[in-house]
């Protein structure tokens, strides 16, 4: 579904991703890890087309879309929850889950019954102002925004970052659903071993923009953790 050959980016004279290159098998969750500032969201930012990579290509379901502006992926199947979750506090829940309609190529304008499935919790709170919910409830704001554009291709920066564990362990079982039951792809960049180890299928390890590890989550060995993820 997703396959990434030699980036190369820079801010400026700043060099910040060499060479990577890494794939994304249709329906499977891939993760990206790494210590902090090592050029995780820097490379998530190119596959979605928020910054261009100077060399390397980027092939999204067949197609090399390095070129293409950050509104021609997202049309054409992809969708991003940000790190931060980035949603819009003065608006309601559903407010925040109608701006994701934008994405849908198809133009539809009713938010999916399965968002509300599968975070029940944004139905129920639908007419509250998204400023207003707990660190957990924006999350699954955010990802719900996401899923309304209906993806083929689900990227995430960091989504159990600051989350109670009871909203991490619901946050994973929906991406497991989302891999499994509905055939979407999975790319996120997480830090969070155990999650990484339960939830995931894949994972690539990134230090000084690079590759520097990957395997089948299994091998995801202790000796490799202590490696390459200790401080």
């Amino acid at each position: 579904m997703l396959n990434i050959r030699d980036i190369q980016f820079a801010y400026g004279s700043v060099r910040v991703l060499h060479d990577v290159s890494l794939e994304v098998p249709k329906g499977s969750v891939v993760c990206l890890m790494g210590r902090n500032g090592v050029g995780k969201t820097t490379l998530i930012r190119n596959i979605v087309g928020l910054e261009k990579p100077s060399n390397g290509s980027i092939t999204f379901a067949g197609v090399n879309v390095a070129n293409q502006p950050a509104h021609a992926r997202i049309r054409g199947g992809m969708a991003l929850v940000p790190q931060g979750r980035m949603i819009f506090p003065k608006l309601t829940v559903t407010e925040n889950l109608r701006v994701g309609l934008a994405g849908r190529p198809d133009g539809g304008r009713t938010v999916p019954g399965e968002v509300f499935e599968l975070f029940p919790v944004l139905k129920e709170m639908g007419q509250r102002r998204g400023g207003d919910l707990s660190g957990g409830q924006q999350q699954q704001l955010a990802i719900g925004r996401a899923l309304v554009g209906e993806p083929r291709l689900l990227l995430l920066d960091e989504p159990t970052e600051g989350i109670q564990p009871n909203i991490i362990q619901e946050i994973g079982r929906v991406l497991k659903y989302l891999t499994t039951e509905k055939d979407m792809t999975i790319l996120l960049v997480e830090q969070y071993v155990d999650f990484i180890k339960e939830f995931g299928d894949r994972f690539y390890i990134m230090n000084r923009g690079r590759v520097v590890a990957s395997g089948d989550t299994p091998q995801l060995s202790e000796a490799i953790v202590r490696q390459h993820l200790s401080v």
